[in-house]
């Protein structure tokens, strides 16, 4: 009897609040202060409430999957059917939404796995996968939604998985779903001091975080306390009982800018600011942002979401950042191999050809070239393909070029251009 895992339904069964006890949304009271240690609250807090933060961990995680890529069989004539096949399955597994979650919860948290829902004859979640007939769903978890306990890992010391995760819980409200690692695929890009549970790429930059989000508080405070003037109120001829009578009757309490104020020769009312001597937020605000770039490795101008073309060196800019992007993508890769190994295995997929199994995920591009940089790119690679024909054949520029062209017969695949100009110089001279 098949087992079919709908983990949809408990993903949707888990999501009336947050498995990390306490959690109840974040305040005053349950962020970290600068250098204080950091808990998953804090950086819950932080991507909700911080446009930086959110950048950083949403921004990026799209930007990893938003251009998708293609899957490439490795010492084959150009061939669609295998990516062909894969991308079908992909989009009924809806994989481009869960991946892009994933790197949502991985960035954030440090870590996030999917649970893969097979058609197979394992007794239940906890059972190691059983002679699977197909992928039925994948669903994408943060820690805030699963706990690895330490009497669930493994401890044989000449085990290839020692250290790591067994069995997963998936918890809420004291009720918990037990998965074996074989139905996981398991995320977590940036370990450190721990085997399998990875950094935030927040906590890097957090206290620069809680400088700037006090910053911009304080210069909001500033506006709402002085950016109007203060009310300076003079009572003529009052003695000190008087004035505390007219403070106590709280007639001015309501006094700012946009009311009035009704008077006789002996009040008087002024509005009074601090003259222009505060200090300029920008001198502030940027060594923050810099130090924000250089740990999130995400340029400034990025950050700021500063559009190409409208700043000097935009290209540079947007060039380092799909470098970020890029290494994520490539960090990310064994997980999607496996997804596609799984695939692969249940049948799902066919393999065409009669050679070992090996293909590379290609990544659709993010940077864009301009039309000027574009059009030198072409006639570098045009001289370069000049200069080697003073020494190769035709076949074998043919072969060196991106993508590799089919060669020509002989003998006109066998020419060497340089030697056939040099040798016809030689005949215009005998």
């Amino acid at each position: 009897m098949a087992l079919s895992a709908s983990l949809r339904s408990i993903k949707k069964f888990f999501a009336k609040d947050t498995a990390e006890p306490g959690i109840r949304g974040a305040g005053a009271n349950s962020k970290a202060d600068f250098g204080d240690p950091i808990t998953n609250t804090d950086l819950l807090f932080a991507v909700k409430r911080e446009p930086v933060a959110h950048r950083v961990v949403f921004a990026v995680a799209h930007d990893i999957f938003d251009n998708w890529f293609s899957i490439d069989v490795v010492g084959e004539k150009p061939d669609t059917r295998f990516n062909d096949q894969i991308q079908g399955i992909l989009e009924d597994l809806n994989a481009k939404s869960v991946f892009t979650e994933m790197a949502v919860y991985e960035r954030l948290f440090g870590t996030a796995i999917i649970v893969v829902g097979f058609s197979d004859y394992g007794d239940d979640l906890s059972k190691p996968v059983k002679d699977p007939q197909s992928v039925e769903d994948i669903v994408a978890y943060s820690p805030l939604e699963f706990i690895v306990q330490s009497s669930d890992e493994d401890k044989d010391p000449q085990s290839p998985r020692f250290g790591l995760p067994e069995f997963y819980t998936l918890y809420q409200d004291g009720k918990r779903v037990r998965v074996h690692y074989s139905r996981v695929i398991h995320f977590a890009t940036r370990l450190l001091d721990h085997p399998y549970m990875g950094l935030s790429v927040l906590e890097p930059i957090y206290d620069d975080l809680v400088l700037l989000r006090n910053i911009r508080w304080g210069l909001g405070q500033t506006i709402v306390r002085y950016g109007s003037g203060f009310p300076d109120i003079t009572l003529k001829g009052r003695n000190a009982k008087q004035i505390d009578d007219f403070i106590l009757s709280k007639q001015m309490e309501t006094v700012n800018a946009r009311t009035y104020f009704v008077h006789s020769d002996n009040e008087q009312l002024e509005f009074k600011g601090i003259g222009g001597v505060t200090l300029d937020p920008e001198k502030y605000y940027v060594p923050i942002m810099e130090s924000i770039s250089a740990g999130a490795g995400i340029p400034m101008a990025i950050l700021r979401g500063a559009q190409a073309g409208t700043l000097a060196g935009s290209e540079v800019n947007e060039r380092e950042y799909f470098k970020i992007i890029s290494d994520a993508q490539s960090r990310y890769e064994p997980g999607i191999r496996a997804l596609i190994d799984m695939l692969i295995e249940c049948g799902q997929v066919r393999w065409f050809y009669n050679v070992p199994r090996k293909y590379r995920i290609s990544w659709g591009g993010g940077f864009e070239v301009n039309e000027r940089d574009r059009a030198l790119t072409q006639l570098s690679i045009a001289q370069a393909m000049n200069v080697r024909s003073n020494w190769m054949t035709i076949n074998e520029i043919r072969a060196s070029m991106e993508p590799p062209l089919e060669p020509l017969p002989s003998p006109q695949g066998d020419v060497i251009l340089g030697l056939e100009k040099l040798q016809q110089k030689l005949m215009q001279h005998v």
